[in-house]
């Protein structure tokens, strides 16, 4: 790699469509500037909302809003991704790009321009896609890498870099097929995030840090950071449980949910305790605290929780993404259930509450996610060594 910097430049991207992409790239940044600060100028970006570009801006609203209703609405992200592939997937990625949304694409390539990196990480497709134009029209000496943060890799994930890092077998039988480049692709363990990498205290402690009784079975519900699909169903229906339970609602961004179930926390019968809490960065540390992650099949979210030690109930699943993430983590890995209706949840709940020998045989079956194998520290010295060209 030729730079005319006296560090190579790493630019790492962040965008807000859904917290998997951001929760990544914060730990493959992290990983480099522990392990290589002094060797390279490792420079995090949120490329879109930090460009004072306001097409930039509101494109990541706009991708916010797409993120909720694949929550929200049953199919509308398998209708998203059928057409993707109308005409071939690369077609319509750059079609699109070009036309629809080529202001945007031209806007984040002149940002691009005026960081001047010599390597771009992404972990979302259209911060890739514009990372390959900045390339091919502006500097063909900037590498452009990509993790994919799904548990398989889709059709617009741009196939014209210069390395994928994917974090499973079925991810990497998937860029085969779309034809990424055998040599380029490299499997690595998940990436793990330092506010999981960190989390070791006792489940005594976290319990305490966030006011759960020690003595109740206690689970905790999320859907995502907007909290769109079946936080509020869910939680209504465990409210009705004879059994003693305590019912942590992650509310994330959702502050109407937030608000009404604070509205109702001392109202609830008394065997129940009903924990609301808005967005926090902590929120593993949540998940370590209880018994069960009750969520939809979001990647990342599953994987801190199992990375926590806390096994998953899958309610919902909204695309082909999600649905790669349910196969793995239910089917494959046992880490849990998948369990669509809200009565039935309620009643899986109450029979893990009366059977810890099945609780056991769960926590055992995710200890195969071991956090202390973090991937993000193997994308890191890839990267330094394959990427860059440093350290031979």
């Amino acid at each position: 790699m030729t730079s005319t910097q006296s560090k190579p430049l790493v630019l790492v991207t962040y965008v807000e469509a859904g917290m998997g992409h951001i929760v990544t790239a914060e730990a493959i940044s992290n990983a480099l500037k522990e392990k290589y600060s002094d060797e390279l100028n490792i420079v995090d970006s949120y490329t879109l909302r930090d460009s004072g570009n306001q097409v930039l801006v509101d494109y990541e609203k706009f991708l916010v809003n797409e993120v909720n209703k694949h929550s929200k609405y049953p199919g509308y992200c398998h209708m998203y991704m059928t057409a993707m592939h109308i005409g071939g997937c690369k077609n319509t990625l750059k079609l699109v790009h070009n036309t629809v949304f080529g202001k945007q694409t031209r806007a984040v390539i002149e940002e691009y321009r005026k960081i001047k990196p010599d390597v771009i990480i992404t972990t979302h497709y259209f911060l890739q896609y514009a990372a390959v134009e900045y390339r091919n029209k502006i500097d063909p000496n900037c590498k452009v890498v990509l993790y994919c943060p799904d548990n398989n890799v889709h059709g617009w994930w741009d196939n014209r870099i210069d390395r994928l890092y994917t974090n499973n077998p079925l991810a990497t039988r998937d860029a085969l097929h779309f034809k990424f480049p055998k040599d380029i692709i490299c499997e690595v363990f998940y990436p793990t995030r330092k506010s999981v990498t960190d989390a070791n205290e006792s489940v005594e402690f976290y319990r305490e840090k966030f006011g759960i009784p020690k003595d109740k079975f206690a689970v905790v519900i999320a859907d995502g950071v907007y909290a769109k699909a079946k936080t509020k169903k869910v939680c209504y229906e465990l409210m009705k449980s004879d059994t003693p339970l305590t019912i942590c609602a992650l509310a994330g961004k959702n502050q109407e949910l937030y608000d009404e179930l604070m509205a109702i926390k001392d109202k609830v019968k008394p065997n129940i305790t009903l924990l609301p809490f808005g967005f926090r960065k902590d929120a593993p540390e949540l998940y370590a605290a209880c018994d069960l992650f009750i969520t939809k099949a979001g990647p990342n979210a599953v994987l801190d929780s199992v990375m926590m030690g806390t096994p998953v109930i899958i309610d919902y699943y909204g695309s082909p993404i999600e649905s790669a993430t349910k196969r793995l983590f239910i089917d494959a890995k046992k880490c849990g259930y998948y369990v669509p209706g809200k009565k039935k949840i309620r009643e899986v709940v109450e029979f893990l509450e009366r059977n810890p020998k099945e609780m056991e045989q769960l926590r055992e079956n995710i200890k195969f996610f071991d956090k202390t194998k973090n991937g993000a520290a193997q994308i890191a010295d890839d990267l330094y060594v394959n990427v860059c060209g440093l350290g031979n």
